[in-house]
C-alpha cells in the first residue's frame, strides 16, 4: 500500500511529469484526431468509436448500458450521442428482446457504410499521429502499462 508521503513524493517528481505528459498528449492527440476525422468523413472521433463498437457487437446491436460502458460515456452523454446518430440514420433504437424495459442501439446499413468509409482515414491518422512514432519496445511498454490499468478501471 502506498503511503501519503509516497503519494506526495510521486506527485512532485517523475510520476507527476509522466502524468502531465500523458494527460496533455492525450488531449492534443484526441483533439487532432477529432479535427481530422470531422474533415475527412463528417463524423467525429466519438461517433466513429460508437459505430465501431456497434459493428463489432453481435448483429450490430448492444444494450445502451453496455455500449456506454464500452465507450466510457455517462448515460446522459450516450443518450445525446445516440439521438444524434439516430437523426442521421446511422443507428436505430430498438427495444431489447430479453428485457422490454431496456433499449439497444442497432447499427443501420447507413451506419455501416459511414464506418467503412471513415476507417481508412482513421487508420492513416492513428498511424501518422501515434503509431509511427513508437518503436516496437515502446508499443510493448504501453501495452504492459495500459492493459492492466484498463482492466482495473473497467471492473
Amino acid at each position: 500500500m502506498t503511503t501519503t508521503a509516497e503519494h506526495a513524493s510521486r506527485a512532485s517528481g517523475t510520476h507527476a511529469r509522466a502524468w502531465r505528459a500523458y494527460f496533455e498528449t492525450t488531449a492534443l492527440l484526441t483533439a487532432e484526431l477529432e479535427r481530422r476525422m470531422k474533415a475527412d468523413s463528417g463524423i467525429d472521433f466519438g461517433d466513429f468509436n460508437l459505430l465501431l463498437v456497434l459493428s463489432e457487437a453481435p448483429a450490430g446491436r448492444l444494450r445502451l448500458g453496455e455500449l456506454a460502458k464500452a465507450v466510457a460515456f455517462g448515460p446522459g452523454r450516450l443518450t445525446y450521442r445516440i439521438d444524434q446518430l439516430v437523426k442521421r440514420g446511422l443507428v436505430q433504437r430498438a427495444p431489447c428482446p430479453e428485457d422490454r424495459r431496456g433499449y439497444e442501439a442497432v447499427l443501420t446499413a447507413e451506419g455501416r457504410r459511414t464506418l467503412r468509409a471513415a476507417r481508412p482515414a482513421h487508420a492513416r491518422h492513428v498511424n501518422e499521429l501515434f503509431l509511427d512514432e513508437l518503436t516496437e519496445e515502446q508499443a510493448h511498454t504501453l501495452l504492459e502499462v495500459f492493459t492492466p490499468l484498463r482492466a482495473r478501471l473497467t471492473d
